[in-house]
């Protein structure tokens, strides 16, 4: 397949971003070499690339030169990060420095073995580095770098991307690209352009694909097929380009000293940014959520905030409406399986789907009637219609009788009320129903288009749960909350707990598609538990505290866990299958004076990733240091529950496990900060 298409920049220069509450105009860093390009350093922060080495912001060097950098990548924890270079002699190498000191080099890839490095990049969760050569692509743990799984080489690559899904690893090669499934290593997609390729990218919440060329040409594709979306044209040179977080917008470098903002859902919708300076390679949307645009210049970084950038509406609505109904799904307290059934059905989900569709759009469109210049359109004499033009939403036409027409000759006499909208896959709003008051003739009037395409109109039969699967859910949770209120009963009469530990459990099917686009049905259970202020110092972890043992109320919440899924659950902890789970682990805010000795219980860790209070960063902890931060204590109590799941669950090593640690240190003080959470994703259960 030939299509015609642009070329990118594979230099990069390091700069460290004030806190993002700080950015609050435009903010202008200038260095003292040429600034090449510049590589996405956290969620927040870039770093820019010279020449001949990585900076920080502020322009201090991160490592000695080289005679060229060739590409430069940043672990998404931030605790190492790879920069593969080309020597005097021209020759291609790659090491791993520690970005908290100067040329601290932790690890030297031996370019004999493994090949010339030409390309880098990071799993978005921190714990593997895919390095390409001239020979192959390999696969590496972040820690120690050793034992490398092999990937294909379709082609010599200079550049490598990873969605955030983990899904699936681009190779972008002068004039080609390839997207191969991570896993399991197959080839999803391939193209050859006649122009080079600049770059190809996956939007945040990895539903789109998009390659850009040089010769102005940004292809946006679905990934679950690969198939062709739209293009985007009119892109000048097409230098770089970058996904907003929401994925309603691109920022295109579309010549050296100008860039493109454009609505990916409108895209004649164009803001246009002129930058003097010029010599634009990179560009980065900052992932804090505040707009924040992150690019290069000849000597120079700079970040704008963009204020104008709309939420993307579609998407609010739809996960709002996802929300709504997984609780509508729900049996309602006393609700028999009989009055389920009666009530949970294709016709009334349909229905409920769209009220509750129509009632975020409503809430988010605001009064946009009483914003708009309304004017009088065409009467329709065949239909009874009269047309009324907004200049902020679609027009209307409003059922009016003949005889009642002349009474709308002026706008002000008409008072509107009742008014519902909807959202249109343009993202912008229209009215679905309002009612009209006449004060000039005293007759009332109703548009009721409620019963239009909602916004789920591309959702086919094919991407809905089944009613069956759904009554299966419900009978589970029905089983697991009797299973639970035994369970809580033993641990009572044991004195573990009392009634002030409360447990609780929930579940729900979801919807979604395996890296080779097959659809499949996830199911998750989550198991949490509260204690009452005042009592959890002696049913919940006391200060310092971290072993499951020392918690009854998590023990009591594990030894749930544990029977569920040797019990009601079991038939979905199958060999093969594929476990995600999700461990929260918290801490409060009270200080630790004095180191906390760990008894090294689960080992030692060094830059373990986790995500904390909502970014991914590295997390150490070891018997000679002891426990001397509050987040280590969260970790811990986290980690205890993957301990407690491998020595106490039959069959759990039999299944291919993920685990993942979500940690918070809390502003309150107290016990009743101190408590786990337990997430279970079965993929692919049914």
């Amino acid at each position: 397949m030939f299509v015609r298409r642009g070329t990118c920049v594979a230099v990069v220069i390091f700069c460290i971003y004030p806190p993002p509450h700080q950015l609050k105009k435009e903010y202008h860093f200038p260095q003292k070499y040429e600034v090449e390009g510049i590589v996405p350093v956290g969620e927040g922060a870039v770093f820019p690339i010279g020449k001949e080495t990585v900076y920080t912001l502020r322009g201090d060097k991160l490592a000695k030169s080289v005679a060229q950098v060739v590409d430069v990548a940043f672990n998404p924890a931030g605790f190492n990060y790879v920069l593969v270079y080309s020597d005097k002699n021209s020759r291609n190498g790659a090491k791993v420095y520690d970005p908290a000191e100067y040329d601290r080099e932790v690890y030297k890839f031996n370019s004999k073995k493994i090949g010339a490095p030409t390309a880098v990049a990071y799993t978005p969760d921190a714990r593997r580095v895919v390095l390409s050569t001239n020979s192959n692509s390999l696969v590496f743990d972040t820690r120690k770098f050793e034992k490398p799984d092999t990937l294909p080489l379709p082609f010599p690559v200079r550049k490598l991307r990873i969605s955030n899904n983990n899904y699936y690893i681009v190779m972008i090669g002068d004039k080609e690209v390839a997207v191969y499934n991570f896993e399991e290593k197959n080839l999803r997609k391939k193209w050859k352009f006649d122009d080079k390729v600049s770059d190809a990218r996956f939007s945040d919440d990895n539903s789109e694909f998009a390659i850009l060329t040089s010769d102005g040409i940004l292809s946006l594709y679905d990934t679950r097929s690969f198939l062709i979306k739209k293009n985007v044209n009119g892109l000048g040179d097409g230098r770089a380009f970058a996904y907003n977080p929401t994925g309603k917008y691109v920022a295109v470098v579309t010549a050296p000293g100008m860039i493109s903002v454009i609505n990916l859902l409108e895209d004649t919708d164009r803001e246009y940014i002129e930058v003097p300076e010029g010599g634009i390679n990179d560009i980065e949307f900052m992932k804090d959520g505040a707009g924040k645009l992150a690019f290069n210049t000849v000597s120079a970084v700079d970040v704008k905030r963009l204020s104008n950038l709309l939420p993307n509406y579609n998407k609010l609505v739809a996960d709002g409406a996802d929300e709504l109904m997984n609780e509508w799904l729900k049996m309602m307290p006393g609700e028999t399986m009989e009055q389920y059934r009666e009530r949970v059905n294709d016709k009334s989900r349909a229905k409920q789907r769209r009220l509750f569709e129509d009632e975020i759009a409503t809430g988010l469109a605001g009064d946009l009637l009483s914003m708009a210049t309304i004017t009088l359109g065409k009467y329709d004499r065949a239909n009874q219609m009269l047309s009324l033009m907004f200049d902020n939403m679609p027009s209307i036409l409003l059922p009016v009788p003949e005889k009642s027409v002349s009474a709308f000759s002026n706008m002000d006499d008409i008072e509107i009320t009742d008014a519902k909208y909807g959202i249109m896959p343009n993202d912008n709003f229209e009215l679905i129903y309002a009612k009209f008051h006449n004060k000039k003739n005293g007759e009332s009037y109703v548009y009721d288009n409620l019963d239009r395409t909602p916004l789920n109109f591309m959702q086919s039969d094919d991407d809905m749960v089944s009613i069956e699967i759904l009554q299966q859910q419900q009978m589970e949770e029905m089983r697991l909350q009797e299973l639970k209120e035994k369970v809580v009963e033993e641990a009572k009469l044991q004195n573990v707990i009392s009634d002030h530990t409360n447990i609780a459990v929930d579940s729900r099917i979801e919807t979604t598609y395996d890296a080779n686009g097959k659809k499949i049905l996830n199911y998750k259970v989550k198991f949490s538990y509260e204690v009452e202020p005042g009592f959890s110092a002696q049913e919940d972890f006391g200060p310092g505290k971290y072993l499951i043992d020392e918690s009854g109320a998590a023990k009591s919440m594990l030894s749930l866990v544990q029977q569920a899924l040797q019990g009601d659950f079991k038939p979905y902890v199958a060999a093969g299958k594929k476990l995600q789970v999700k461990i929260s682990g918290a801490a409060d805010a009270t200080p630790i004076r004095s180191k906390i000795a760990y008894s090294g219980a689960y080992g030692d860790f060094e830059n373990e990733p986790v995500m904390q209070n909502g970014s991914l960063t590295g997390i150490s902890v070891n018997t000679k240091d002891g426990i001397t931060r509050n987040e280590q204590l969260a970790f811990l109590r986290a980690y205890g529950v993957r301990e407690y799941l491998e020595n106490h669950v039959d069959g759990l090593d039999a299944m291919s496990r993920d685990y993942n640690y979500d940690i918070t240190v809390t502003e309150g003080k107290g016990s009743e900060f101190r408590r786990i959470v337990a997430e279970f994703t079965f993929v692919d259960a049914f």
